[in-house]
């Protein structure tokens, strides 16, 4: 469209049933040539921002001009790769141009916003199976998302683009893909940000659980399921009760109860409730279940290890988003300890809403003292059900009991209005009020006595100031003297003494070492050098001791003598 010598463009993309408008605003006559250049360098480039940086420099116009300029060329790009590679799975000119605005972003010559709007549209026209790759590329880029410029300009486009790929998945057939969504959101916001809460407490009205309700209570089952089951067909148990369909509809009408708990506060649902709740667990309580796979069972598990479309192997066969609600399936279900669980852990869960202090609640809704008695013996009764359910059930229940313990701090956080985590830094001044704390050895070095927090501790400590001195006092010397230790094999050694060789000290083997050890740190003696063969140890000994007793005998006999005699 032209008006007074200006351009106005307009590029309407159609594909699935949806347009998108590619709008350039208003263009001067120049601006199309620019585009040009940037679409011509943008294809040559091979993902160098350098070139398109240049580029910018050296073209003529305002720098608001050209970044509008180059951010539409880099969605014309996009849409001509969308057009040609429609159906194709390599998603590398996808990432490559988005990393090219990236950088161009970073280089000052296009907004922050450009990646994440080429990630939008990208998203909006491929299929799942290629925006699965595509948010892998996403995910790999969480440093540069975080970073001030894009987190404080993209962040809205980017939880945008979230929401609507999770409106396109189905959370049956896209479980993991929805969950990694989910963690990518929980690593890319702060704890702070109250984007994804729930503030006023509301309840997920439009989970509703359809089943057959058109047997009632007590009704009769129909003639063509009056039958027994048949054998599993890998030849494992017979499944021969008949459906109660009674318990089937009172069972699937509880979750009603957990898709709305208020409805428990009104007292003709409570009662029909507790009903209800009876019965299912009379039925847990009368069907043990036992910790034994049946080979049919090891088969199934090994089948849902198995390679899944997309190339991704799962090795847990146990998660279901909803379980099925056929009521031919009842009796499987019931011997199901996995059903089991689900079920009573929605129990707990319900029963501890009703009981817990909820700010959002309205005044009328407290359950009176007979209900929270009631409360109290069927949770009782829960928890005994966990821990025969096999397998583990005792781990189980009590991993189950700490999990709802945990709740009722983010109970308590939800309450006081979602408080932040994050605590502001204190400055220089607000930090001199608080006294630092000294170091252990701050302490032993300031202090001759210290505390250890131990009487005895703190007395050993404290006998002696320097370690050192303590380890070399003499009351640590522990060597006896030579001569006082070895009076008596000195006096059996001597062969005057006609002791015989039996009944010598030097034949106690812990004796022997001891002079052994004593004998090597004092007596010269030991360490003999000669060429002659080594003597059995007694008789080695025996000469030793008898060397080492000749050098205190002139001692002995000083000290023995007179004193005036010495004098002399």
């Amino acid at each position: 469209l032209r008006t007074n010598g200006s351009y106005y463009l307009v590029i309407v993309l159609w594909g699935r049933g949806r347009h998108v408008h590619f709008s350039f605003g208003m263009a001067k006559a120049g601006s199309l040539e620019l585009r040009e250049h940037f679409v011509n360098c943008i294809k040559r480039c091979n993902g160098n921002a350098e070139q398109l940086q240049t580029l910018f420099v050296e073209a003529d116009g305002t720098e608001g001009d050209k970044k509008s300029i180059l951010e539409q060329t880099f969605r014309d790009v996009l849409r001509d790769l969308i057009v040609i590679s429609l159906d194709a799975v390599d998603v590398t000119p996808y990432t490559s141009l988005v990393q090219l605005s990236i950088d161009s972003a970073q280089a000052g010559i296009c907004l922050h916003t450009v990646p994440f709007i080429l990630l939008g549209d990208a998203l909006d026209f491929v299929t799942i199976n290629v925006c699965e790759k595509i948010f892998e590329f996403v995910e790999s880029r969480v440093s540069t998302w975080t970073q001030p410029a894009f987190y404080s300009s993209g962040k809205i486009l980017l939880l945008r683009m979230c929401n609507d790929l999770l409106r396109r998945l189905s959370s049956a057939l896209n479980t993991v893909f929805c969950g990694r969504i989910q963690m990518f959101l929980a690593r890319l916001f702060p704890l702070s940000e109250k984007s994804a809460l729930n503030l006023m407490s509301h309840f997920n009205v439009d989970n509703v659980t359809t089943y057959n309700k058109s047997i009632g209570a007590g009704d009769e089952a129909p003639a063509d399921a009056q039958q027994k089951m048949e054998v599993d067909a890998d030849g494992g148990y017979e499944l021969g009760a008949l459906i109660d369909y009674n318990l089937y509809y009172k069972l699937w009408t509880l979750q009603d109860f957990f898709r709305q708990p208020t409805q428990c506060y009104v007292p003709e649902q409570w009662k029909a409730f507790t009903a209800s709740v009876q019965d299912v667990l009379q039925a847990f309580s009368s069907y043990k279940l036992e910790d034994v796979t049946s080979r049919s069972a090891r088969k199934r598990k090994r089948a849902a290890t198995e390679v899944h479309a997309g190339g991704t192997q799962y090795s847990d066969s146990h998660y279901f988003a909803k379980f099925l609600t056929s009521e031919k399936l009842m009796n499987l279900q019931l011997r199901d300890s996995h059903f089991r669980r689900h079920i009573l852990i929605q129990f707990l869960v319900l029963f501890q809403y009703l009981q817990g202090d909820v700010k959002f609640k309205a005044p009328t809704q407290v359950v009176t003292e007979a209900q929270s008695t009631s409360i109290k013996e069927l949770t009782e009764q829960v928890y005994k059900l966990l821990e025969e359910t096999p397998p583990n059930g005792a781990e189980f229940a009590e991993y189950t009991k700490q999990l709802l313990r945990r709740e009722e701090n983010w109970i308590i956080w939800k309450n006081d209005a979602c408080p932040s985590f994050e605590k502001p830094m204190l400055n220089r001044s607000e930090m001199e009020r608080y006294p630092v704390k000294q170091h252990l050895g701050d302490t032993l070095r300031s202090s001759h006595k210290c505390d250890l927090g131990n009487r005895e501790l703190s007395r050993l400590w404290n006998l002696c100031p320097n370690n050192m001195a303590a380890c070399s006092s003499t009351s640590r010397m522990f060597v006896p003297d030579p001569e006082k230790f070895l009076q008596e094999a000195i006096e059996q050694a001597d062969p005057g003494a006609r002791i015989e060789a039996e009944y010598k000290a030097l034949n106690n083997p812990n004796f022997s070492w001891q002079c052994l050890r004593l004998l090597s740190l004092r007596s010269p003696h030991f360490f003999q050098h000669t060429t002659a063969q080594i003597r059995p140890l007694p008789e080695y000994l025996d000469h030793v001791v008898l060397q080492t007793g000749k050098e205190f005998q002139p001692s002995s006999s000083t000290a023995a003598m007179p004193t005036s005699a010495v004098s002399t």
